[in-house]
């Protein structure tokens, strides 16, 4: 009868491999689930449950370190799909805020002179946009976050690479920190102006951009012939960077609705 218990009974290594075994699951399953976010407490669970089992310095060591290894991936993996959420979280709340203050839209200023602004561009150097008059100016208002402002940037390359500068000048302008910017016009190998500016420095209805990419096309007369919001392909942005001056009156700047 003794010789039966002692058969029947979990030896300590039996009792041990369960954690390893969890831990390793717990892993996997983090890395499955980190697209949903929850398998961030999952991994958290896994690294907890493996090192337990590494510290007993017992048997099965090596399941429990794969079991950790995966869980930090699981970990990894789920906050860098939050940070993607997050990004386009913002862009949300962006685009949802295409008016600008007081109702007036960023296309309500078509045919209203540019209100005149400096910059000061990666190079340190300024950019007053009443200098540019007698050319045509692009100012195009992005993120490096933004996904249709990237996809764009290809194109503005592009026209920058085949218009005149004497012609046609290109200004991004974002309101990120330059370190960002500068990495980003780097690595994408950017050809034109390029300028951090918070949008508290600037005017109306610069100021006011609540949905990225906004662009706008300023003729030789210093007058704002166009204005997309949102992503545009290359033959409309060429369209509209080289079109004709503006035809007709010159419309005063329209007035902000007061608050309520």
């Amino acid at each position: 009868m003794t010789d039966t218990l002692q058969d029947s009974t979990p030896s300590p290594d039996t009792n041990r491999i369960g954690l390893a075994i969890t831990s390793l699951i717990l892993g996997i399953l983090s890395l499955v689930l980190s697209l949903f976010l929850v398998g961030g407490i999952l991994a958290v669970i896994g690294l907890v449950l493996g090192g337990i089992h590494l510290g007993k310095r017992t048997t099965f060591r090596a399941m429990a370190l794969w079991g950790v290894s995966l869980s930090i991936l699981g970990l990894l993996a789920t906050g860098g799909m939050g940070y993607l959420y997050y990004q386009a979280y913002k862009q949300v709340l962006a685009m949802r805020g295409g008016a600008g203050q007081g109702g007036v839209q960023a296309s309500d200023w078509q045919g209203v002179k540019a209100p005149d602004f400096t910059v000061t561009n990666l190079n340190g150097q300024p950019i007053r946009l009443a200098e540019l008059r007698g050319k045509r100016v692009v100012l195009d208002f992005w993120a490096t976050w933004c996904p249709p402002c990237r996809k764009e940037i290809p194109h503005f390359i592009r026209l920058a690479k085949e218009t005149d500068a004497k012609d046609l000048v290109i200004v991004g302008i974002s309101s990120e920190d330059q370190n960002t910017i500068m990495e980003f016009v780097k690595k994408n190998g950017v050809n034109y102006a390029i300028a951090a500016a918070p949008d508290r420095d600037l005017p109306s209805p610069y100021k006011e951009i609540r949905s990225i990419p906004t662009t706008f096309f300023v003729d030789r007369n210093g007058v704002i012939q166009a204005v997309f919001t949102g992503y545009h392909d290359y033959d409309a942005l060429k369209a509209a960077a080289l079109g004709a001056d503006f035809k007709g009156a010159i419309k005063p700047a329209p007035a902000a609705e007061p608050a309520k």
